[in-house]
């Protein structure tokens, strides 16, 4: 427990402080009869500016009008309020208290004529201790340092038959299907003899040799031709996307209708001009080598970060206030709404594909997930703030201006946009960034702070 002595011109409430644990403290306030009724009269005057009265023009209340027409227990509540959030912030403030969040406030006292008596519990910014990383950081990064980024010719090759299935030719044939044709199928999908949500589709095209269905699927379209009809059993994989059919036996009911012939174009000099900017195929080529080898490093470096931050994160040990995780769970969960949004799914189909709930999921994150997240921000800002760490002042508003730009194309009223919400985004990514560049190269790699 410990007393404290104002450290600010303004008057100090806070009588003692004690912590509660490595990430909370209790906050004892005391404000005096005389102070507080001030903050009574202040409440009074803010509570008169809207009262109506016979006589009076609205705001022009006398006080001892307001006070009979107003009742004693909002004035004294409303007082409280404003005493209250004044006392907390100004000890916060002047006694560099590292309070994060919204406080838990608990009355003691509230008495017109006496003092006014809080607690109040915030939850504090852990603090960072890293011990003894640069050995593992070193290793870490000697073993990236080491891979290398390699794209062949068949990796080249791979991207050429996908562009050049983008201008196939597709023509209507009256024989059995053979693999590399395109079929259109009608089907439904059972498993045990229930059909399956998102299971039955028309005219569906499947080009046999793709392999872009659950195994099995395309062979058993080999041989058939215009109006069969099909019925057959195969396995879901027991890593399907969907968990609910992970691993289970289903039987497809299939007609087909068109068999069509794909014609493929060659891929030469002249395939390559179809693109526009080329002048031959070899420079195609070096296009398409030049974006896959960008790819792998990409992919690279996202592996480099990922496993800097598992070595920094057995290197430090924090307490994780609830209200820092719980604020974590929310943010993931808006970040999964977006990922199956864009897989065309609602957030409740999702969860019935995987078997669990909203909140299920939420308490799972709780356990590591979110800790671990938000213990990997927060030693990347006090590495940041350590090493004087920080993005160009220029980057940023480049990068803001950006955005805004994007939002605006998507119809945002620029005038409604929290610039300076955006703008402190940025920041922290690109600090982040700062940072990343600091563990995996050295200081000469980024930029200082400017002081």
């Amino acid at each position: 427990m410990t007393k404290l002595k104002d450290k600010t011109k303004k008057k100090n409430y806070l009588v003692k402080t004690e912590d509660r644990s490595k990430s909370s403290k209790e906050l004892v306030f005391k404000i005096p009869a005389k102070d507080f009724d001030k903050f009574y009269q202040q409440s009074l005057k803010e509570l008169s500016k809207d009262l109506k009265v016979s006589g009076f023009r609205k705001g022009k209340v006398p006080a001892e009008v307001a006070e009979k027409e107003l009742t004693p227990e909002r004035i004294l509540y409303n007082a409280g309020d404003i005493a209250i959030r004044k006392a907390y912030v100004d000890a916060v403030v002047g006694n560099n208290i590292s309070a994060i969040g919204e406080p838990k406030i608990e009355l003691k006292n509230i008495k017109k004529g006496e003092d006014l008596e809080f607690v109040a519990t915030v939850d504090l910014l852990p603090e960072v201790e890293l011990k003894d990383f640069q050995k593992d950081i070193d290793k870490v990064n000697e073993k990236f340092s080491k891979q290398e980024v390699k794209v062949d010719d068949k990796d080249v090759q791979k991207e050429l038959d996908i562009l050049a299935s983008q201008k196939v030719k597709v023509v209507t044939v009256n024989r059995e299907a053979q693999k590399g044709d395109q079929v259109e199928v009608d089907f439904d999908v059972f498993v045990n003899n229930v059909a399956i949500e998102g299971g039955s589709a028309k005219k569906h095209p499947v080009v046999i040799g793709e392999n872009k269905f659950i195994p099995g699927f395309e062979e058993q379209l080999v041989g058939a031709q215009a109006d069969d009809e099909k019925e057959f059993e195969l396995e879901f994989p027991k890593d399907y996307h969907a968990k609910n059919l992970a691993g289970k036996k289903a039987k497809f009911k299939v007609k087909v209708g068109l068999v069509q012939e794909r014609e493929l174009p060659e891929i030469n000099d002249e395939f390559a001009k179809g693109f526009g900017q080329f002048k031959n195929l070899q420079e195609l080529k070096d296009n398409i080598k030049h974006g896959l080898v960008h790819e792998q490093e990409h992919k690279k470096e996202d592996e480099w970060k990922k496993e800097l931050i598992e070595t920094l994160l057995t290197k430090v040990d924090m307490e994780i206030p609830a209200s820092l995780v719980n604020n974590e769970v929310e943010v993931m969960m808006r970040e999964l709404e977006n990922d199956v949004m864009r897989l065309g799914l609602t957030k409740e189909q999702y969860f019935s594909q995987v078997k669990t709930t909203e909140e299920k999921m939420k308490e799972e994150w709780k356990k590591k997930q979110a800790p671990n997240r938000v213990k990997a921000a927060l030693i990347l800002q006090h590495l940041a703030k350590e090493h004087k760490l920080a993005p160009k002042k220029e980057l940023i508003q480049q990068q803001v201006d950006q955005i805004v730009q994007q939002q605006t194309a998507y119809g945002q009223d620029p005038a409604k946009l929290d610039i300076q919400r955006i703008y402190e985004a940025v920041k922290g990514s690109l600090t982040n960034e700062e940072v990343f560049k600091w563990l995996m190269g050295g200081e000469d790699k980024v930029h200082k702070c400017e002081h």
